[in-house]
């Protein structure tokens, strides 16, 4: 394409008369896209062929350290927001005799939208975590019923169905309870008893203790 560009008058000075080439003759033209949405409404013999090549914004040229700098961008912004701008670029252009509103021969608005391609990978993290998190419940599970059923001479499988009953029925919650700390207790060696009070020894009213007093 540029070879053919470079090799050929095809180079015009303004963007009036490149319109003027596409009009007149068979001939395809690069345009910026505002320009050309313009051009595009006011003449119906116009369309445009396929999407944008780039996206660039409009800057306002200011000194660094304007007061002005922070109060225009939050017009801007308040414009932008509440439509403002899109409704003047309705008046204006329609007050220049736009005609072409068709969709056959307009240029609508582009508007990116996010589809289930775009987002794929956020559920997939989230469904691995979620897997992650339920293989790890039904490891720490597994252990801790084979722990008790050590303990209490029981199956595992004994144990493991009477921790999904606990699950499902909070009624027996109190006895789920005092059979986990009965089998914690299991083996342990009981604390020493506080209570009992260590003596002393005592001094006797001994011959030898006399004697030194």
């Amino acid at each position: 394409m540029w070879e053919y560009m470079k090799n050929r008058d095809v180079f015009v000075k303004d963007n009036r008369e490149g319109v003027e080439r596409v009009v007149r003759r068979n001939f395809a033209y690069l345009m910026e896209s505002t320009s050309l949405e313009f051009e595009v409404s006011q003449n119906c013999n116009l369309t445009q062929i396929g999407g944008v090549l780039g996206s660039k914004g409009y800057g306002i040229a200011l000194q660094k350290k304007s007061e002005w700098t922070d109060r225009i961008s939050r017009q801007i912004l308040l414009y932008q927001k509440r439509g403002i701008i899109e409704m003047k670029k309705s008046k204006w252009w329609r007050s220049k005799g736009a005609t072409c509103t068709g969709t056959s021969s307009s240029v609508k608005q582009q508007r990116f939208s996010l589809s289930l391609h775009n987002v794929a990978g956020l559920f997939i993290i989230l469904g691995a975590g979620l897997l992650f998190g339920i293989l790890t419940v039904i490891v720490e599970l597994f252990i801790r019923c084979r722990q008790i059923a050590n303990k209490e001479k029981i199956s595992i499988w004994t144990e493991l169905v009477n921790e999904l009953r606990f699950a499902l029925n909070l009624n027996i919650i109190e006895d789920h309870r005092s059979r986990k700390k009965n089998s914690k207790l299991n083996g342990a060696v009981p604390p020493p008893d506080c209570t009992k009070e260590t003596e002393l020894p005592r001094i006797t009213n001994s011959p030898m203790s006399r004697r030194r007093n």
